[in-house]
């Protein structure tokens, strides 16, 4: 009589034993893969606004001077409310975007009081040196959640990049924008702004350039948080008045209080809008010099204020 065969397996306990072994380098695993996912997103972030002050310095190195902040005042219809362009227009030759710029250029050339971004031919056109990749809301092209027809006061790609207009809010006097004098905003980049280097008199590693922002979905309504294309009710700048990633939310006079990250109160006084970011304890930004810093969202609000102005004078201030 042949003897028996046992057949070697695992137990139900040794299984289950296994599973949970699993389970548990999984856990340990995903935080350090989601770790690694956002240091690269993070660097891609700063690469991006790098390549935004090259930009901005080669287009002060061929003109003398840095681009407008806006061609038109903020809510105001002085001197084209009809040319809605932002600083995001003049530097596109310098981010190797000629096509876009030239189409524009020929857009505005033979506009017969159209708005600027009707009908653009690249209005939608996606930009991933625009976004950061840390943002789940990118690309963003719709404007008021699809409730526009096609090329209907469409406004186009959003970005994730804002230039700082001021340390204050927008309209510093408090009432509606309106047309306030550039003198009132101290920032690098306002409407109708024509900053240099030489007035930067708080010196270029003192200054902010730019910044982040978190976009928020349209949805029945206009969110303008980072609109590029269409620079009226303050889109695409921020203000160093409220520290990065601040609870206090934004004031604008169209936006959605929809995105818990980037809060925001619907109203056309005392508008501001913060820089925000998906990083992990703060935002990046890009000074004036065109070097890139990451700053804590634990910054010295009176250091983050004085980053605002070009010319505050505040490093020979003793607080």
């Amino acid at each position: 009589m042949k003897p028996s065969i046992q057949k070697k397996g695992f137990t139900l306990i040794e299984l289950l034993v296994v599973i949970a072994i699993i389970a548990i380098l999984i856990g340990l695993l995903l935080p350090a893969v989601q770790k690694v996912r956002e240091a690269a997103s993070r660097m891609k972030c700063s690469n991006n606004l790098k390549q935004l002050g090259l930009a901005m310095h080669n287009y002060h190195g061929t003109f003398g001077m840095f681009p407008p902040g806006a061609y038109n005042y903020f809510d105001g219809y002085t001197p084209d409310s009809y040319d809605r362009r932002s600083w995001f227009m003049p530097i596109l030759p310098y981010l190797e975007q000629e096509a876009i710029y030239n189409a524009y250029v020929l857009k505005m050339t033979n506009r017969t009081g159209g708005l600027s971004y009707d009908g653009f031919t690249y209005i939608a056109t996606v930009l991933s040196g625009m976004m950061c990749p840390s943002d789940p809301v990118n690309p963003k092209t719709v404007t008021g959640g699809g409730r526009y027809a096609a090329n209907t006061n469409q406004q186009g790609f959003h970005s994730n990049y804002v230039m700082c207009a001021a340390n204050t809010s927008f309209n510093p006097g408090g009432g509606a924008t309106g047309n306030p004098s550039s003198a009132l905003l101290n920032g690098m980049f306002f409407p109708l702004s024509k900053n240099k280097l030489s007035g930067i008199s708080d010196g270029t590693s003192n200054t902010i350039m730019g910044s982040e922002l978190i976009l928020t979905v349209d949805v029945g309504n206009d969110d303008t948080r980072g609109r590029i294309h269409n620079a009226m009710h303050c889109g695409p700048f921020f203000s160093t008045l409220y520290p990065p990633n601040t609870s206090q939310p934004d004031r604008e006079n169209y936006c959605l209080n929809t995105n818990r990250a980037a809060p925001c109160t619907n109203t056309g006084t005392s508008t501001v809008a913060s820089a925000r970011s998906y990083h992990t304890g703060g935002v990046s930004a890009v000074l004036a010099d065109a070097s890139v810093r990451f700053v804590s969202n634990g910054v010295d609000l009176l250091t983050w204020n004085a980053l605002g102005s070009r010319n505050g004078d505040e490093v020979n201030k003793d607080y």
